[in-house]
């Protein structure tokens, strides 16, 4: 274990509380995508800098990181930075001037709002796919497009 990633036994505990509300990401474990199983126990931390979390499932044996599945596995931008580009990006700046804001490269921006997308995309598919829709009301929507019509065709 590396110097920056020791932890305290508060720190161990409040780990193995974490352990048992995730399951094994590995589509070939009997216990994948079951929470709760008490499958899962916490191994270690691991990185440089900010420390990540290994978790093993018992079932398995296979060893998995805590952002697994998540748009910051396998970033190596720090974790705030992560998050101050999506906030400029939400709040309607551009790319380069979101890179300037946060001091990175515009390829950096690009990288995480595609890294997002992607997930966001793989979200929704999962969520939307098992959404029952009878009725959806679109009135606002279409006044929105008609007024934009109206101003565009002048």
């Amino acid at each position: 274990m590396r110097m920056g990633c020791k932890i305290t036994e508060e720190e161990r505990r409040q780990l193995k509380e974490r352990a048992k509300t995730l399951f094994c990401p590995f589509k070939k474990c009997k216990s994948h995508r079951k929470s709760g199983k008490g499958n899962i126990v916490f191994i270690r931390k691991y990185g440089d800098g900010e420390c990540m979390n290994l978790f093993q499932c018992k079932n398995c044996g296979c060893t998995f990181s805590e952002r697994r599945g998540t748009p910051l596995f396998d970033v190596r931008l720090p974790e705030e930075k992560f998050y101050q580009i999506i906030q400029c990006l939400v709040e309607g700046n551009g790319m380069r001037v979101t890179g300037r804001i946060v001091g990175c490269a515009k390829d950096t921006v690009t990288g995480v709002m595609k890294r997002v997308g992607d997930h966001f995309d793989a979200v929704s598919q999962m969520m939307i796919s098992k959404y029952h829709l009878e009725e959806c009301q679109l009135d606002e929507t279409w006044s929105f497009i008609q007024k934009k019509k109206s101003i565009w065709g002048r």
